[in-house]
């Protein structure tokens, strides 16, 4: 994978967490990035959107209606 753009920081608001997640995306092979998050410089998750629009989790322990709120900030920054 390589680097795709720059990381950028996104919030979740009504969650616990009340410190800025960072993400990085990389690019695949496959041409859809991964979206690898950060809190407090500690690997959380990894990311991506299906074609379909889904958000799925690759790597971390979030809950899918934590997955999707992720997901949506991510496209706010990316869209």
């Amino acid at each position: 994978m390589e680097k795709s753009e720059e990381t950028f920081e996104v919030n979740l608001t009504g969650r616990r967490m009340d410190k800025p997640i960072l993400v990085r995306p990389e690019q695949t092979t496959d041409g859809i990035p991964v979206y690898h998050c950060f809190l407090e410089g500690a690997s959380i998750s990894q990311l991506r959107q299906e074609p379909s629009g889904e958000w799925v989790q690759i790597w971390g322990d979030f809950s899918p209606q934590v997955v999707q709120q992720l997901g949506e900030a991510i496209s706010r920054h990316t869209g």
